[in-house]
């Protein structure tokens, strides 16, 4: 392969700042729809009287929702078995109702009688918790310090490891997949809990770890090919290990689409975006970290500039 990746280069910085700006946009008019885990909700602990399951218990409210209606839909709860419970015990949290705190009571009150006249449960066993908006709040406080601390250390370990040039072009390619993806989650209103957060944190180090793949062949490649062109040396680079790129991305997403398919409602979140996470990584990783290396040092390493 002998793709020339930095003649184009400016054509993809384009395409990627438009769709940087596109996800800004959707970020700032029309938000996250954040979950239960930052925007409060009600969370209970129970023991059916016989074996259950979360398709079982997502049909049951889909039953009150038809007989009574509801402020929620199905998908908006998440179910947990607890360990051990024997198919019969499990966690289920729903979003809490826009009303106010003693009308709040009485909603839930009222959606824990329809589901026991559906799928019986121990009284004793019951455990009622509340998660409130101050505790939201402090959820999202707690996701982008995690996410901006990740950013960070990713950066001084390759200012490190690599060359402080290098070390940016992986950051930027990083913020590059963290922006569009979380335009992609504002646009299809996925709603974002914590596991997707986790699928969030765990992009971005899907992200760095291809872009490390090509920086560090490019590092080799300017000790063995000395009298090459800057511009050449990286797109010889990239051609080198664009196979295990695309390798690495296509059995990770064989991975992600078996966990979408197959695995349930309560992970779907996760699997929908670290699924588009890794197709937006793999992109960045050879079309904007090196070509911003190019950018950055040019004349500095003693190379010619890409040819104009």
């Amino acid at each position: 392969m002998n793709f020339q990746i930095m003649k184009n280069r400016h054509t993809f910085f384009y395409i990627s700042g438009l769709l940087i700006i596109l996800s800004v946009l959707l970020l700032a008019v029309k938000g996250l729809n954040y979950g239960i885990d930052f925007k409060g909700g009600s969370i209970i602990h129970v023991r059916f009287d016989s074996e259950s399951s979360e398709n079982k218990i997502r049909d049951h409210f889909k039953q009150i929702e038809k007989n009574r209606g509801l402020y929620f839909t199905s998908d908006q709860i998440i179910v947990q078995s607890v360990g051990g419970g024997q198919g019969r015990e499990f966690i289920i949290q729903y979003p809490a109702a826009p009303v106010d705190s003693a009308k709040n009571a009485e909603v839930h009150d009222q959606i824990l009688s329809d589901l026991k006249a559906i799928a019986p449960f121990s009284d004793e066993a019951l455990e009622v918790s509340n998660v409130g908006p101050t505790i939201g709040d402090e959820m999202k406080k707690q996701g982008i310090w995690a996410a901006l601390l990740s950013v960070i250390g990713i950066l001084l370990y390759l200012a490190y490891r690599f060359e402080f040039q290098s070390a940016t072009g992986a950051i930027v390619a990083i913020v590059h997949d963290l922006l569009i993806t979380l335009g992609f989650l504002a646009i299809i209103g996925i709603e974002f809990d914590v596991t997707v957060l986790a699928a969030v944190l765990t992009l971005l180090g899907y992200s760095v770890n291809d872009s490390i793949v090509i920086l560090d062949r490019i590092r080799e490649n300017r000790k063995i090919l000395k009298e090459t062109n800057f511009a050449a040396l990286i797109d010889t680079s990239i051609n080198q290990t664009l196979g295990r790129t695309i390798n690495t991305s296509v059995t990770t997403l064989l991975a992600l689409l078996a966990l979408l398919l197959l695995g349930g409602a309560s992970i779907k979140g996760f699997a929908i975006t670290l699924t588009f996470g890794v197709i937006v990584g793999t992109y960045s990783s050879v079309f904007i970290s090196s070509p911003v290396l190019l950018e950055m040092t040019g004349e500095k390493l003693g190379r010619n500039p890409a040819a104009k």
